[in-house]
């Protein structure tokens, strides 16, 4: 299993593909086994890096460090590491919600960035209060009953009572709450509270990056995005909502989802 030390923690990674470096960083409670339909895409000329966040499944847990600033650390130690000596210029990020920093690794892209389902990053106090709830009632069935019961929990609940973008009726549902379920206690007593209660309002820090900016979400999204939020900030522009996704935009409909960023790394170019 890769890894790479960085930051006090041990990251699962993987890297694929030559070319213009892509980074792919997941949300809160997922996992980066979810790009599975862009990393073979976007290898074909690219340099694809992507990594488990700290306390996220494969990737080691640590007592502390949960924070969006130290996470941010996390991410520029090892990109750095990696890019090393690569050729081609680094493109940007595809993202996926985590709201992360972006006045440190990603303001010195020399490309640009996507979000894929990125409506939390204007509402991180409902984000955080979310995240609580469910997280406390997520943690005390793992902690008590064991990881088998909290796979229970979530295919009973998943998407109903508990964790709302867990797809109800989708051909990913298993998958996602496969996910959701994979990671340790610490990350849902305090991991992802301490990271949700860390993120400030990001909407003036997009409003200053001087790159473009894309914005892909589902049109099923139990938590859709505000685009006016946006509207002072410099290239931003939001792709046509994909019919037929919702929170995983990506994973759900993977054809629209890279054709909409194959045009923006067009842009680029």
């Amino acid at each position: 299993m890769p890894t790479i030390q960085a930051n006090g923690c041990d990251f699962y990674y993987e890297l694929e593909g030559q070319g213009p470096d892509l980074v792919f960083i997941h949300g809160e409670i997922h996992g980066l086994e979810y790009w599975e339909h862009q990393i073979p895409e976007f290898a074909r000329d690219h340099r694809c890096f992507a990594y488990n966040r700290r306390g996220h499944a494969k990737t080691g847990p640590t007592n502390y460090g949960f924070s969006l600033v130290n996470q941010t650390r996390d991410l520029a130690q090892p990109d750095r590491s990696l890019r090393h000596g690569a050729a081609g210029d680094h493109r940007g990020r595809v993202r996926h919600d985590d709201r992360r920093e972006l006045r440190h690794p990603v303001s010195r892209a020399r490309g640009g960035v996507v979000l894929a389902a990125w409506s939390e990053m204007h509402e991180a106090m409902q984000y955080f209060q979310r995240w609580e709830k469910y997280n406390e009632r997520a943690a005390d069935v793992l902690e008590s009953r064991g990881r088998d019961a909290l796979i229970s929990l979530l295919r009973d609940e998943g998407g109903k009572t508990i964790y709302r973008v867990i797809p109800v009726e989708s051909p990913l549902r298993e998958k996602v709450i496969q996910m959701f379920a994979s990671h340790p206690l610490e990350e849902y007593r305090h991991g992802m509270l301490e990271f949700g209660s860390s993120v400030p309002d990001l909407v003036p820090a997009f409003r200053q990056l001087d790159l473009p900016v894309l914005g892909v979400c589902g049109a099923n999204d139990p938590y859709p995005d505000k685009p006016e939020v946006l509207a002072g900030m410099k290239n931003f522009r939001e792709a046509p909502s994909i019919p037929g996704a919702g929170r995983f935009v990506h994973w759900e409909r993977p054809r629209e989802f890279n054709a909409a960023v194959r045009e923006f790394l067009r842009t680029l170019a």
